[in-house]
């Protein structure tokens, strides 16, 4: 086959895929659009209406609205019309009960779980709503009260006056560790959903930094085993019952708490007591029936 012939192929190879790049961008560009079309930049409006796809008898506020029986459209919503403005919608009178933030238009109230339960309306001072962005920090647990919210991480919620705040986290998007101290120390946790209540990580209003976790580079997360801290070694096994080869605990304590049941906790507290190493351990989330040598 001559040169020129396999040359002149090349470069029309060459020339499709530079044609076919500035559309795969385009589309890429596309599809972000369509996940986060742009917010309504009217001034602060919006329209209930009675039934979904924005259909049926409507209302529209410009103002806050604590008592929607008001005007006669209590529990009645079913789809609104953002033309302006971040709103709060609650499905109890007076901004009570459940409460969501609303920034766009939403055909269907359901997907929020408000349909035909919408009781008051605030319009608030937040440029956009919780879910517009890729994870917000809640000061209350349930998603409720102020929040901050970001599209990657923050090495110190200090200098936004949210240190040690967060009671509850929205994940909209992405993989998170969420850590007690500055620069993503201290104990941290991996997130990958909301969570309604940090209490149940033992960070509930202990969350001081926080940033994206990417699996594919850093692997599945592992929480460190933290060596925890014990009373000195007593000879002869305190609160043990001795055998003739071994000194059993039913259940160790510390300073009259439970021991936390991580990798490596009996040996080391076996090994604290001045004896070798834990032959058995007790199922569990503390410390039970520890059996040392």
């Amino acid at each position: 086959m001559p040169r020129d012939f396999l040359a002149q192929t090349f470069l029309v190879a060459a020339f499709v895929l530079m044609a076919a790049a500035p559309g795969a961008q385009a589309q890429k560009g596309d599809e972000e659009s369509r996940r986060r079309p742009p917010l309504p930049s009217g001034p602060p409006a919006i329209i209930l209406y009675s039934e979904t796809g924005l259909r049926g008898t409507s209302v529209e506020l410009t103002g806050d609205q604590v008592k929607l029986a008001a005007v006669a459209f209590n529990d009645k919503a079913r789809s609104v019309e953002v033309k302006g403005g971040v709103w709060l919608l609650c499905d109890d009178t007076n901004l009570r009960g459940r409460c969501e933030y609303v920034d766009r238009t939403l055909s269907n109230l359901g997907e929020i779980g408000l349909s035909g339960a919408v009781s008051s309306a605030q319009v608030t001072a937040y440029d956009k709503g919780p879910r517009s962005y890729d994870i917000a920090l809640f000061a209350n647990t349930d998603f409720r009260g102020p929040f901050l919210g970001f599209d990657e991480g923050e090495a110190s919620l200090s200098q936004l006056r949210f240190n040690d705040t967060a009671g509850s986290v929205l994940v909209n998007r992405g993989d998170w560790l969420l850590c007690e101290s500055n620069d993503y120390r201290g104990a941290c946790e991996f997130i990958d959903d909301s969570v309604s209540d940090l209490g149940v990580f033992g960070l509930n209003d202990a969350v001081s930094s926080f940033r994206r976790y990417d699996v594919r580079r850093e692997g599945p997360w592992r929480r460190p085993v933290v060596d925890p801290v014990y009373p000195p070694p007593v000879s002869g096994g305190a609160d043990g019952i001795e055998g003739e080869q071994t000194v059993f605990f039913p259940a160790p304590t510390y300073r009259g708490t439970r021991i936390s049941n991580r990798d490596g906790a009996a040996t080391r507290f076996c090994q604290d007591q001045g004896l070798s190493e834990a032959v058995y351990k007790g199922s569990g989330p503390v410390l039970s029936d520890v059996l040392c040598r």
